[in-house]
């Protein structure tokens, strides 16, 4: 089992005041008086659709001392990864075997839908095993049943039978085992449905052995990851008037409007590909409103549990993982500064179905011949005297990214490296070139018995010097 940091351990300690049963059971579960943060609870309606919207629940008040602790604790790690972190609750120490084929089975699941498929090895999951004093979480199978656990899970949170909550600071608390966090997943010891996503503290909840649990978790990562609205109609009002949505995924204006204006999934409208929800258009409902609100697409991950996700969605969720991750992957480091014959390397990330592409620049020339080469060896390009520019350039060229201004800025990296090109023995006027005025410095310098002009460095200065400097002025020989 993984221990916590001691940092954290102190902070736990430190803000521990009150039992669970006092903090999680009073009043209905929770203090009506705390600060609200909103949370994503969804499942699957009679009609296969979700359904089910946001939730304003109290602010765990331990949580964002937790999770600042967690940051501080990471800052300075380098793993050039998305970080998802599963950790149980309800699982006792005879139960870890569960644990893992539960956490497993959604793993498993989640790299089944693009782009995950595609850029799996751009993630690091971690499980921690975390032990329970019992086995199974608050409320299930029905309300009023308490248990003893170390996260404190429940369904009917806030009254909904669904909403599947956890302490946001005890499941933090925990996940700080792992060597980095990006996302928290927390998995219930139930079968009984239920699911939430905590989009600004980045954690969602899902049950273990739930048959949809795997893509109840997925469509919350799209909550909590890329930061996308629900698409489905229901929960809000039945026709939204208010202003333009946030979410990439959601928006009040229709197709024309937005080919017009150049607004939100303008650049996908029409577009199809495969292993996503296509094509793309504008179609009306969406965000819990039937009317006034459009989606991208008919009927993706976002609208209906083992749907794909749509472009729009992918595009975005593409934006936010590279946030989390580099296109190089190591490499020479930026700025360095090297050798005429050193060779320079890098290595790109790897997603499964496509090759980031490699550019090198040699004073802002390509180098044609070293193009999608990972090495490249300086002592080949034949370098003039003096300083050169060496750079690298690593960019994501997939089609499922249409705005080239995230690419630039994300999903695009260089690297640049200062070369000391061949200093010229011959050129004793120091200007790069071999020609007569070299010839006349050096026999000023060889009459006058200078240093420079003796040229085999034997002390004096005869035959044997001119021979050697001709020789280095015909072949153009180096320092």
């Amino acid at each position: 089992m993984n221990t916590t940091p001691p940092l954290i351990l102190g902070l736990i300690t430190l803000l521990a005041g009150t039992t669970h049963a006092q903090q999680e059971h009073q009043q209905g579960g929770h203090d009506t008086n705390a600060p609200l943060e909103k949370v994503h609870g969804c499942w699957e309606g009679d009609d296969g659709q979700l359904e089910g919207g946001v939730f304003f629940l109290p602010i765990d008040p331990d949580a964002r001392q937790i999770i600042q602790a967690v940051e501080l604790a990471n800052r300075g790690v380098i793993d050039n990864r998305v970080d998802i972190v599963i950790v149980g609750d309800g699982y006792t120490a005879g139960e870890m075997g569960q644990f893992h084929t539960d956490a497993d089975g959604i793993v498993a699941s989640l790299f089944q839908y693009e782009p995950f498929t595609s850029y799996e090895p751009y993630f690091r999951i971690t499980k921690v095993e975390v032990v329970s004093a019992e086995s199974g979480v608050d409320n299930d199978p029905n309300q009023g049943i308490f248990r003893n656990t170390a996260l404190d899970m429940e369904y009917w949170c806030a009254g909904i039978e669904r909403l599947l909550c956890v302490n946001v600071s005890k499941a933090y608390s925990h996940a700080a085992a792992a060597p980095d966090i990006d996302q928290v997943l927390a998995i219930a010891n139930s079968n009984k449905y239920g699911g939430a996503g905590y989009p600004s503290n980045n954690l969602g909840t899902a049950a273990g052995q739930n048959s949809s649990a795997a893509q109840i978790a997925i469509h919350e990562l799209g909550h909590s990851l890329g930061d996308l609205a629900d698409e489905y109609t229901y929960g809000g009002p039945f026709t939204y008037t208010g202003p333009e949505l946030s979410p990439v995924n959601v928006s009040i204006f229709d197709r024309d409007a937005q080919l017009a204006d150049s607004r939100k999934w303008w650049r996908w409208m029409d577009a199809s590909m495969s292993g996503f929800d296509g094509p793309i258009s504008t179609y009306l409902g969406g965000n819990y409103s039937v009317n006034g609100v459009y989606r991208p697409s008919n009927n993706s991950m976002m609208r209906s549990l083992g749907r794909r996700f749509n472009l729009v969605g992918a595009e975005r969720l593409l934006h936010q993982i590279y946030k989390e991750v580099n296109p190089i992957d190591d490499g020479t480091p930026d700025n360095a500064i090297v050798e005429p014959t050193d060779t320079l390397w890098v290595t790109p990330m790897q997603p499964l179905n496509h090759d980031l592409q490699v550019l090198w620049y040699l004073d802002d020339q390509i180098i044609v011949e070293a193009i999608q080469q990972t090495t490249l060896d300086l002592s080949t390009l034949g370098l003039s005297p003096g300083e050169h520019t060496v750079r690298v350039e690593v960019v994501d060229p997939t089609p499922w990214v249409r705005n080239e201004l995230l690419r630039d800025v994300f999903m695009s990296e260089s690297r640049a490296f200062v070369v000391q090109g061949c200093v010229l023995s011959a050129d004793f006027t120091g200007d790069g070139a071999l020609n007569f005025f070299d010839v006349s410095a050096f026999l000023s310098a060889f009459g006058d018995e200078l240093p420079s002009a003796d040229f085999n460095n034997d002390g004096v200065w005869n035959f044997f010097d001119v021979s050697a400097f001709l020789g280095a002025l015909s072949t153009g020989e180096c320092l």
